[in-house]
C-alpha cells in the first residue's frame, strides 16, 4: 500500500493493512489522523463502483479536520457520493431517521439541536428549567437533573413541580407532532429501528451495499446510545474501525462513556484490538508525565516520543502558588517561562477546567457566561476576533443572530433552531451581516474611548438589523452592564489565552499551563494512585487531555501545599520535573 513518502511505525502500518473490523486505542499524538487518510488511500485504490467508506466523528471541528486532510492527500472523490464524512449525529439522521420519518407524525422529522435547553416556565415570573430534566417519555421531572441545573424542587410545592411537568407535556406532545426531534430523541428512534427485524434487515442491506468500510474517530467522545449503534454495524458485518482513546473522555456530563468504553473493546477478538503508542506530538518528559495522569486500567506506560521533539529535554515544571484561591501571579510566571524559552506568548495558551480559574490565572475579569444580552453580545464580539478554531467564530456569528432574534422578540416561545427549522431560514440570508456587525463591533481604543461609547455604537448598530418596533426599544434589551468593560478589555492579540480544558481538546500547542486548584487536586491524586474516590475519574482525565496538548513545554500551576506530593506523582515514570515558587499574593 502507497503511502506517499510516510513511513509508518509498525503499529500504524498494522491499522493501515487492517481490512477488518478493529478498534484501536490511539495516544495522544498518535498520528491517527494521517493513518486514516492513509487507510482511506489504500481503499480508493480498489475502491469497487458504487461503493465508499463512511468517515464518522463527533465534532464538527474534527470532521472539518479530517475533510481537509483527505483532500490535500488527494483522496476523496468528487463528488464524495456514496461515501460519507460527517458527525455521528448527521449520520444516524440520515440514514436511521430521516427516511422513515417521526413516530406519530405525518410531518417531515426535523432535528432541532437545542431543544433539549428549551425554559420550561410554566407562568410568568417561573423559574426556568431545562427541558432536558424532564424524561421523554412521561415528562416527569428529574429532581437530580434539575437540580444540577440550579433548581431546587424541594422548595417547590408539589403542585408547582406538577405545573412544570404539565408545560413540558405539552411542549413534548407538540414537538411529537410536528415530527421535531432533538438530539437524545433521535438517538432513540433509531435504536427502535434497530430493534424492528424488518427495518433492520433493509438498513444491513442499504449500508453494506453502499459501505465497504465504517471509520468511527474519537469514539470516546459517544455515549451509551451510540455505543449500542456502532456495535450494531459491527454485527451486522460491516468492517467498522473504531478509533479512541478511552482516557480522553470528558463529556460524561452530558451522557459519555468511560467504563462502557473498555468494556465495548473486550467485544472485540484479541487480533482486533489494536494500539497506536508512538506519540509524534511531544517531548519525552511530556509522554512520561501524561501517563502518570492515566488511571490503573488505562496503562501505566509512557508512550514513546518519536516526533520532531523527541530528543527535546525540557523539564515539566510545576508553577507552586500560594494563598486562598487561583493566583494572578501565574500567568506572569508563565510568562518567563515562556520568554526564558523563546516562545511566543499568545500561542501557548492557560487552562484550567473551568473558564473562571484560567482567566483568575491570568489576570482576566471573571464576567463570562452570564444571560444578560449586552454582555453576550460583548462576549460573542471577544470570541470571534479572538477564536482559536474556526467552529468558535462561526458560534459568535449565531450568537449574535440569535441576540437579533431576541430583540426582534421571535424567540419568546421558541428555541432558537426550532425558529430556524419552523422557518426555514437560510444561514446565507443572516450569515454576511453577522459577520459584518461582529466586524465592526470590534472593540479598539482608536476607535471607542472606551466601553461606554462602545455600548452606544453595538445600541445604535443593532437597531439596523431589528424590526422598527424593536428598535424603538433597543435601549431597554441592550441596557449598560458594569461587566461590559471587563469583557471588552479582556484580550488583546498580544495577550495569553485563557482557555476551557474542553475548548482545547483535539488541538496541540508549544506550550501548555495547566491550572489546578486545591479544591479537586487532592482528591484526582488520591483516585490516581488508589483508584478512589470513583467520582473524580473524570476530572483526572480533563487534566490527562489538557497536559497532552503541549509539545515542547509543560507547566502546571499548582497549590503549593499539594506541589511535592504531584511532583513525586509525576516522577514516577522518570520525568524530569521542576518546581518554581511563586510568591504569595495578598489580593
Amino acid at each position: 500500500m502507497s503511502c506517499s513518502g510516510f513511513t509508518p511505525t509498525p503499529e500504524q502500518e498494522a491499522v493501515i493493512n487492517c481490512d477488518g473490523a478493529a478498534f484501536i486505542n490511539a495516544c495522544p499524538g498518535a498520528g491517527k489522523t494521517r493513518v486514516m487518510v492513509e487507510r482511506a488511500a489504500g481503499i480508493f485504490e480498489d475502491m469497487p463502483p458504487g461503493r465508499g467508506v463512511a468517515f464518522l466523528s463527533f465534532t464538527k471541528a474534527a470532521i472539518s479536520e479530517l475533510e481537509e486532510r483527505l483532500r490535500q492527500r488527494a483522496v476523496l472523490p468528487i463528488p464524495i457520493y456514496p461515501s460519507f464524512l460527517g458527525t455521528f449525529d448527521s449520520f444516524v439522521w440520515q440514514f436511521f431517521v430521516a427516511p422513515f420519518g417521526a413516530t406519530g407524525s405525518e410531518s417531515r422529522p426535523c432535528l432541532i439541536p437545542d431543544i433539549e435547553q428549551r425554559p420550561i416556565t410554566p407562568f410568568n415570573g417561573a423559574q426556568p428549567v431545562p427541558f432536558y430534566c424532564f424524561d421523554r417519555n412521561t415528562c416527569v421531572m428529574d429532581h437530580d437533573a434539575a437540580k444540577r441545573a440550579g433548581f431546587d424542587s424541594t422548595r417547590r410545592k408539589g403542585y408547582q413541580i406538577k405545573q412544570y411537568e404539565t408545560t413540558a407535556t405539552k411542549l413534548r406532545s407538540r414537538l411529537n407532532e410536528c415530527g421535531q426531534l432533538g438530539f437524545n430523541d433521535a438517538r432513540q428512534l433509531a435504536l427502535a429501528r434497530l430493534e424492528d427485524p424488518e427495518i433492520s434487515g433493509r438498513l444491513v442491506r442499504a449500508l453494506s451495499g453502499r459501505f465497504l468500510e465504517v471509520i468511527v474517530d474519537e469514539a470516546q467522545d459517544c455515549n451509551p446510545d451510540d455505543l449500542r449503534i456502532i456495535g450494531w454495524l459491527r454485527d451486522s458485518g460491516l468492517p467498522v474501525k473504531v478509533i479512541c482513546d478511552p482516557c480522553q473522555s470528558i463529556y460524561q456530563f452530558r451522557g459519555g462513556v468511560t467504563d462502557e468504553l473498555f468494556a465495548f473493546r473486550e467485544q472485540f477478538a484479541e487480533e482486533d484490538r489494536m494500539q497506536l503508542s508512538g506519540n509524534f506530538r511531544s517531548t519525552p518528559n511530556i509522554c512520561k508525565a501524561i501517563a502518570r495522569l492515566r488511571p490503573s486500567d488505562g496503562g501505566g506506560q509512557p508512550d514513546q516520543a518519536l516526533g520532531y521533539y523527541k530528543e527535546l529535554p525540557h523539564a515539566v515544571h510545576l508553577l507552586s502558588y500560594k494563598g486562598r484561591g487561583v493566583s494572578p501571579l501565574i500567568g506572569p510566571c508563565f510568562v518567563e517561562l515562556l520568554q526564558s524559552h523563546g516562545e511566543e506568548i499568545s500561542a501557548c495558551p492557560v487552562v484550567a477546567a473551568t473558564w473562571a480559574s484560567a482567566a483568575k490565572a491570568v489576570g482576566e475579569p471573571v464576567n463570562r457566561g452570564s444571560a444578560a444580552m449586552t454582555l453576550r453580545l460583548a462576549e460573542a464580539v471577544m470570541n470571534f476576533h479572538f477564536a482559536p478554531r474556526y467552529n468558535h467564530m462561526k458560534a459568535a456569528t449565531e450568537a449574535v443572530h440569535r441576540i437579533i432574534l431576541e430583540i426582534d422578540g421571535v424567540l419568546s416561545d421558541r428555541s432558537y433552531h426550532q425558529h430556524i427549522q419552523e422557518q426555514d431560514v437560510d444561514p446565507l440570508s443572516w450569515r454576511s451581516s453577522a459577520i459584518s456587525l461582529l466586524r465592526d463591533l470590534r472593540f479598539d481604543t482608536d476607535r471607542f474611548a472606551d466601553a461606554r461609547a462602545w455600548h452606544e455604537h453595538a445600541k445604535e448598530l443593532l437597531s439596523k438589523h431589528v424590526s422598527p418596533e424593536a428598535a424603538k426599544s433597543i435601549g431597554k434589551k441592550l441596557k449598560w452592564n458594569d461587566g461590559i468593560d471587563a469583557i471588552l478589555s479582556a484580550a488583546s492579540s498580544d495577550d495569553m489565552a485563557a482557555q476551557t480544558i474542553h475548548s482545547v481538546k483535539g488541538l496541540e500547542f508549544p506550550a501548555v499551563c495547566v491550572v489546578t486548584t486545591s479544591k479537586t487536586l487532592g482528591s484526582i491524586l488520591d483516585f490516581l494512585e488508589t483508584g478512589a474516590p470513583d467520582d473524580k475519574a473524570e476530572e483526572a482525565r480533563e487534566l490527562y487531555v489538557a497536559a497532552s496538548r503541549a509539545q515542547k513545554l509543560l507547566s502546571f500551576a499548582v497549590p503549593a501545599n499539594l506541589s511535592d506530593r504531584f511532583a513525586a506523582h509525576l516522577r514516577g515514570q522518570g520525568a524530569n520535573v521542576m518546581v518554581i515558587s511563586i510568591e504569595k499574593d495578598d489580593r
